[in-house]
């Protein structure tokens, strides 16, 4: 007896819009956290605001009048809500005139859940600002604590709230694989997530970076980061819940700085990260359609041509895995259509 599947690709449509970034590395930060390293995370050293807001006037008249597409700008790298008030204003400022011009889309920032408070937020909407990105990293107060992130769940759940209830557009960065986070917590983690209601979500696993305190526990034993499987595996499953919630995961992984690669000492950094995990997305697509339906065997796919690369993955990764659900690449036929034919049977 076959059976025959036809699914779509769960992920949500992005809107199509860059983001040009603006680092402000530790700005409005009073400490450093247990993991953080923004200068090689960023590429970009602790600079003085003056010259960043300077240089940043210049680029942006130089530059955006010349862009057939316009932009959102993004303020990342520190606690843009604790800046001095006056810097606040200054790169609003700054961005909504040439919001204003049509040169920029959107004004994004992001900051702490213990940094927000409502007549904030509504200051900084009059000021041009669409969307606040949270940086909650966990949603478990024993991995909270073990991270020294001097915050409780209670209160990024409360910050989520309060930017929904300013009007702004909320998204939330975490870190899988912080001390004492396991693969099951984080797939709770997600879940929370999505009843959070935010609009996107990045996720960046946890690395030891020389120089922090976190490098300082990897060497003395006491914190074990992530191997790169089980990141992948557990940040997949936490991908495919968010997407099925119509959630949107706009980063897998920390961009591969020059600066950085030098000092990670351990953790699942891959430059493809987000590919790996889009791939194994849709291995466990393919591979949850085949069991559910008590077949024994994949005996042949049509799949979208845009998703060619992803089915097999990077240097062909996913190729054992789908050769044992009996997929080879003589049973998958490319086409034009937007939905994948899963063919089954014994």
């Amino acid at each position: 007896m076959r059976q025959t599947i036809q699914f779509s690709h769960p992920e949500p449509q992005e809107r199509s819009s860059s983001i040009w970034p603006v680092f402000l590395p530790f700005g409005g930060c009073s400490d450093k956290c247990i993991y953080c390293a923004q200068d090689l995370q960023t590429g970009t050293p602790e600079r003085d605001l003056a010259e960043i807001h300077s240089d940043l006037r210049q680029n942006l008249h130089g530059t955006l009048p010349h862009k057939k597409t316009p932009p959102e700008i993004g303020f990342y790298g520190g606690t843009f809500t604790r800046l001095p008030r006056m810097w606040q204003q200054r790169f609003l400022n700054l961005a909504a005139e040439f919001k204003q011009r049509g040169l920029l889309t959107r004004i994004r920032c992001s900051t702490r859940p213990d940094a927000v408070d409502p007549r904030l937020l509504k200051e900084l909407k009059q000021m041009g600002l669409d969307m606040i990105e949270l940086g909650i990293q966990s949603l478990d107060d024993e991995v909270l604590r073990a991270s020294r992130r001097g915050y409780s769940s209670e209160t990024a759940k409360r910050a989520c709230s309060t930017v929904h209830d300013q009007g702004l557009e909320l998204g939330i960065q975490m870190m899988p694989g912080l001390p004492g986070q396991t693969p099951s917590g984080w797939l709770g983690e997600a879940r929370e997530v999505s009843r959070l209601q935010p609009h996107s979500v990045r996720i960046y696993p946890c690395l030891v970076l020389e120089g922090t305190p976190l490098a300082e526990l990897w060497n003395n034993g006491v914190y074990q980061p992530w191997d790169r499987e089980r990141a992948i595996s557990s940040i997949s499953r936490a991908t495919l819940r968010l997407w099925r919630k119509n959630i949107l995961v706009i980063r897998i992984g920390l961009p591969p700085e020059r600066d950085m690669l030098p000092h990670i000492l351990a953790g699942p950094w891959h430059a493809a990260l987000g590919s790996l995990v889009r791939s194994r997305v849709l291995f466990y697509l393919l591979m949850g359609h085949a069991h559910g339906s008590q077949k024994s065997s994949i005996r042949g796919l049509d799949c979208p041509q845009k998703y060619q690369g992803e089915l097999w993955g990077y240097r062909g990764a996913n190729r054992p895995r789908l050769h044992r659900l009996g997929l080879t690449s003589q049973r998958v036929r490319y086409t034009e259509q937007s939905k994948f034919t899963l063919y089954l049977g014994h």
